[in-house]
């Protein structure tokens, strides 16, 4: 206990220090932080950058991706900032980048269990190149480590690894009047689809990578895209991750956009996923899952109101039996007042099928697929399968640099003989027995501050309220915080 004590006191001095050490080197950098200095997304011809599939965007011009920021336009009027877009020979041209992100978490009751109670620190350090050879023809490459203290002897790879190549590809692209077309071979990171099915999967330490092909195709105020890619299964070592032949991605997407000015945008983006996992998890068994996941995403704004709806329909087979399942997400948002705190007050519905986890029959559990763990929370207190949940809340901006989110999701399950389910679907043990849909309430508040371009902070609290199904199985509330920082560079 006393060995415990003092691991966690000092992960504590270690993260004070760093936030120090990053704080002051922010505040040297903060004077250099002007609109022609950020990078400018890709472009493609008139499709609006913000739908065309790079992923998602943290604000000031940079992109989670970072393979997804061209610093050439900043370079060109001589804004660049240092080792953006850097010259190399007559023709070529190199931008390094960088990101370090610091995050301390404590759990109470995790997983909704009594007594598993800890802290832990996670260190993510990513370092990447990105060399234009020519405007049509590039080469991008990004390192990274992952390090745990406080839960490391038990932390998959993706959580601490000493180095790993995370991303190494070569892309080929050519601008014809008004349009687009590439494709990126090697390892690379996917996130082009609704948050719920398709991530980066950002709480871990290290992103999630695949291996493969992407083609796109943009023209006018159409985009079209093709994939077939293998997910990069993890070491903990060097350099020892290895191309997963069981767990694969495959499809095709497209994106139409409907309207786009900055008052009114109406994008409809239709997509097909067949996937196959081989150790996959239902219920209290593993085997092969092969689904095929079509729907359709329409999003956008409408002056003061934001909306983003996703159906989906899953079919395929699951441990081999017959898939049958389905989703639907609604997300909708409406500002009150563009002055002060500007309060927008929001909405969002999430509804997946369940049943069949076990016993004859067609298995109608939901698979969210590669969906964002942040979507839930990170708490992982639950997962969209065999849920309603319905949750209210409200955003306020303090400021231009700060959000603070509030929200309160009033869960059921769907199904009372399918299990209720956490995160990454492991199901709460003995669910299934109880009758009853009430799983409770799941509370979130959220806090960001933008110091500098470079660096944010964050804080966020989760507490999962354990309604009479979870409770009479013999679970109990639980509660989750995280607080951190993330420089990028």
């Amino acid at each position: 206990m006393q060995s415990a004590m003092n691991a966690n006191k000092r992960t504590m001095l270690c993260a004070r220090a760093a936030v120090a050490l990053v704080l002051e080197f922010s505040a040297r950098q903060a004077g250099a932080d002007t609109p022609d200095t950020m990078p400018k997304k890709p472009a493609p011809a008139s499709f609006p950058a913000v739908a065309a599939g790079w992923g998602p965007e943290l604000g000031n011009g940079l992109m989670a991706s970072r393979w997804a920021e061209d610093w050439s336009e900043a370079r060109q009027k001589g804004t660049a900032p240092q080792f953006k877009a850097m010259p190399v020979g007559d023709a070529m041209a190199l931008t390094l980048s960088g990101e370090a992100r610091l995050r301390l978490d404590s759990y109470h009751r995790a997983q909704l269990q009594n007594g598993k109670d800890y802290e832990q620190g996670l260190f993510r350090g990513i370092l990447g190149a990105d060399l234009r050879v020519t405007p049509g023809f590039r080469l991008f490459g990004e390192l990274g480590t992952a390090q745990v203290r406080g839960q490391a002897s038990t932390m998959p790879a993706n959580f601490r690894n000493t180095v790993s190549m995370q991303q190494a590809f070569i892309e080929a692209s050519h601008k014809f009047d008004g349009g687009l077309f590439g494709i990126m071979l090697g390892r690379q990171e996917f996130s082009d689809g609704p948050r719920q099915l398709i991530s980066l999967s950002d709480g871990a330490n290290l992103h999630r990578t695949w291996n493969g092909a992407r083609f796109f195709v943009h023209a006018g105020r159409i985009r079209i895209g093709a994939f077939d890619l293998r997910v990069t299964r993890l070491g903990p070592g060097r350099f020892d991750e290895q191309v997963n032949p069981g767990e694969r991605l495959k499809g095709v997407n497209a994106g139409f956009a409907l309207e786009s000015t900055p008052a009114a945008s109406t994008y409809i983006e239709p997509f097909w996923y067949a996937t196959q996992n081989q150790n996959f998890r239902l219920g209290g068994s593993t085997g092969t899952d092969r689904r095929d996941t079509v729907g359709v995403r329409l999003w956008g704004q409408q002056g003061r109101f934001r909306y983003d709806w996703t159906a989906a329909r899953q079919t395929g087979s699951s441990l081999q039996r017959t898939v049958d399942a389905w989703g639907l997400f609604a997300i909708q948002s409406v500002v009150l007042l563009k002055d002060g705190w500007r309060p927008r007050l929001t909405t969002r519905i999430d509804a997946a099928s369940g049943g069949g986890t076990s016993g004859p029959g067609n298995v109608r559990a939901f698979n969210p697929l590669y969906g964002s763990s942040s979507y839930l929370g990170e708490g992982q207190f639950l997962s969209l399968s065999n849920l309603l949940l319905v949750t209210p809340g409200i955003t306020v901006s303090p400021d231009a640099q700060s959000n603070i989110s509030v929200e309160y999701g009033i869960a059921r399950r769907l199904v009372e003989s399918d299990p209720a389910y956490g995160g990454g679907m492991r199901a709460y043990a003995g669910t299934q027995n109880i009758s009853g849909k009430s799983l409770g309430g799941l509370l979130r508040v959220n806090g960001t501050w933008s110091i500098s371009r470079q660096l944010t902070l964050f804080l966020s609290y989760e507490d999962m309220h354990a309604g009479p199904v979870l409770a009479h199985a013999g679970l109990h509330s639980g509660h989750y915080l995280c607080g951190g920082a993330t420089y990028r560079y």
